[in-house]
């Protein structure tokens, strides 16, 4: 515990605990436990996350009332600098603090399909506000003594379970999930003009702006250039829309995967 309170001190996060742990708990233990993290990542990690931290605090004394995207955005900007891999290290930390570690033997043997699509809701949740979370928590809960006390019925159990999360996650977090993430890359003032290419292109330009928070920092950046471009070509070019669409799609796309 010292040690969190000094790398939480060293940062300058005193002044926004109250913000943070408003929002609900988990958030404020991924901050702890990413500052814990960086005592031992080294000088040159310390010092990009602490200017990250410092935007944070900034952003959160003046803008108090839209905590929970910043946090989030923090969140991602810090954990990908901590580990090779954020988006491992966020799923992690979402299946831990859902108590699935005691049952992941049990739900990878039924397939990968499963456990991929469990671990795809577990991250939605961190971004679906606290209700939800607390519902999702009950569920996974009875889902781990279900699967304990009758491990040989694990299919349908996981199959139930994973119906009822998808609906909780659809109430809210996986629409907050996609609309952070567009508005985050300022699609906002061009909805218009793609969807009116149809919803195929909408979806698929969600689908990849959502992969990318995920991504970590390097790909969100050169994603980011990708639809900077994008804007103003299609405020200047409405009228020859699809193939500038296309063409992001395809940058984006190949830039996700990678």
């Amino acid at each position: 515990k010292d040690l969190v309170d000094f790398a939480l001190n060293a940062l300058g996060l005193g002044q926004v605990v109250d913000t943070i742990t408003a929002l609900g708990t988990d958030y404020w233990n991924q901050i702890k436990q990413i500052a814990t993290q960086l005592l031992f990542a080294g000088q040159a990690i310390w010092e990009q996350a602490k200017q990250v931290f410092a935007q944070l605090v900034s952003d959160l004394q003046n803008h108090a009332t839209d905590a929970l995207p910043l946090v989030v955005q923090a969140i991602g900007q810090l954990t990908s600098l901590v580990g090779q891999s954020g988006k491992r290290d966020l799923v992690d930390f979402a299946l831990n603090a859902l108590g699935l570690g005691q049952v992941v033997d049990t739900i990878t043997a039924l397939g990968t399909d499963y456990w991929n699509q469990i671990k795809q809701i577990a991250t939605q949740l961190l971004f679906a506000g606290q209700a939800i979370w607390e519902q999702a928590k009950q569920v996974f809960a009875q889902l781990v003594s279900d699967l304990q006390n009758h491990a040989t019925d694990a299919l349908p159990l996981v199959v139930q379970a994973i119906g009822q999360l998808t609906s909780l996650v659809g109430q809210s977090g996986k629409r907050d999930l996609v609309d952070f993430a567009l508005n985050a890359l300022g699609l906002g003032q061009v909805v218009d003009t793609i969807t009116a290419l149809g919803t195929d292109y909408w979806n698929q330009i969600k689908q990849i702006a959502t992969q990318l928070l995920f991504a970590g920092q390097a790909i969100w950046e050169q994603a980011k250039q990708v639809f900077a471009q994008l804007v103003p070509d299609l405020q200047n070019h409405a009228t020859d829309a699809l193939p500038l669409v296309v063409q992001a799609i395809g940058q984006l796309t190949s830039l996700v995967q990678g």
